[in-house]
């Protein structure tokens, strides 16, 4: 990692694989971990949306005068779509979204 700092997928792959190679029940201590986790990711989606809904419409603004595509935000639901058509992997051109 480039910062140093470990994110939540290394966090929760640690997690998974603890859980994962122990043929009990996870411990509590897993099950808080989780939870943690779960809140900490929660805070980075509210994070996300305030950034975006801040500043995504000027910055897109700026790209209509420029006549570039926009950027777009997708939701959950339509990303889950994508995955489920079996499309691994987008380019950068396929998240934007054209006017």
């Amino acid at each position: 990692m480039i910062t140093g700092e470990e994110r939540i997928r290394e966090h929760l792959g640690e997690l998974y694989g603890n859980v994962n190679i122990y043929e009990g029940r996870p411990g509590d201590y897993q099950v808080a971990r989780a939870a943690s986790l779960g809140r900490e990711l929660e805070d980075v989606i509210v994070d996300f949306r305030k950034l975006t809904d801040q500043q995504l419409p000027t910055i897109n603004a700026g790209l209509k005068k420029k006549k570039l595509d926009t950027i777009a935000v997708h939701t959950e639901a339509e990303w889950e779509k994508r995955q489920q058509e079996g499309s691994p992997g987008k380019s950068a051109a396929d998240l934007r979204e054209t006017d």
